[in-house]
């Protein structure tokens, strides 16, 4: 990555995030009017996050310089607590997609903090080997954290197509737009790895581009009113679940030792 002092604001990224502020501030207002900040505080805390977020950048551009090290480390650290709150929203849609469903939520949840954490490892596997150019560190370990939010965002819609439950419209969206933004931005680190000191335009471009589709994502699935929350769905007696465990434990040790046998060298 290029010095700060050498990079400067385009036009095009102040008309891109100027629009970015806008569509933030658009999405706050449907949010309350819709009363999603009730069913999803975690997103609707996110959003206000986001949107004061970039004034605060933009103010740390202003007052700190653009191309300064304060104004870089000021805006990763901003950064720094979007991928957070971030997590927590993902963290959100998992819970609310699948908590009608104890089983599987108990089953789920367990999962997803698995590849969670085994990609976070990585991540920061992979940025201590970039630990001696700190710009290279960041970016590391930026692209494991959007790529394990992609990989547990998709495993939510592998599980819940898996057991064929449905997630309510508005969650759905929701996750679909994230999984987008944090796709794009794995790929957007990865091939301007070695070029970014070239491009950081189209870098910064890509970034906002990409945030700016999931803000419309979302301002499209709110923009009639929420339809009432679906009632639990029925499930069976808990004797009925207690007479089909003992067969379920008994094809999964069947399962295992097959496996055993396959994988013993």
């Amino acid at each position: 990555m290029m010095h700060p002092a050498l990079m400067q604001l385009t036009a095009s990224d102040h008309l891109l995030w100027g629009l970015a502020t806008f569509l933030e501030l658009m999405l706050c207002v449907l949010v309350v009017r819709r009363g999603l900040h009730r069913r999803l505080p975690f997103f609707s805390a996110y959003l206000a996050l986001a949107f004061a977020s970039g004034i605060l950048v933009w103010w740390g551009y202003y007052f700190l310089n653009y191309g300064s090290w304060a104004a870089w480390y000021f805006s990763w650290t901003v950064q720094g607590m979007i991928l957070v709150a971030r997590g927590l929203v993902i963290a959100e849609l998992c819970r609310v997609s699948l908590r009608a469903y104890r089983g599987i939520w108990a089953l789920a949840w367990r999962l997803l903090c698995a590849i969670a954490l085994l990609l976070l490892v990585s991540a920061a596997i992979n940025a201590r080997e970039h630990a001696d150019h700190l710009a290279s560190f960041v970016q590391a370990g930026e692209r494991g954290l959007e790529l394990a939010a992609a990989v547990v965002l998709l495993s939510l819609f592998l599980i819940c197509r898996y057991y064929q439950i449905r997630i309510e419209h508005a969650p759905r969206v929701i996750a679909f737009g994230l999984c987008f933004y944090s796709l794009i931005q794995v790929l957007n680190n990865s091939f301007m790895a070695e070029w970014l000191a070239l491009y950081v335009p189209w870098w910064n471009g890509i970034r906002l581009a990409s945030f700016q589709v999931a803000l419309v994502i979302w301002l499209l699935a709110l923009r009639k009113p929420l339809p009432a929350a679906a009632p639990a769905p029925a499930l069976l007696p808990q004797t009925v679940y207690d007479e089909l465990s003992p067969q379920m434990n008994y094809r999964l040790r069947v399962l295992n030792q097959r496996l055993l046998g396959i994988l013993r060298p």
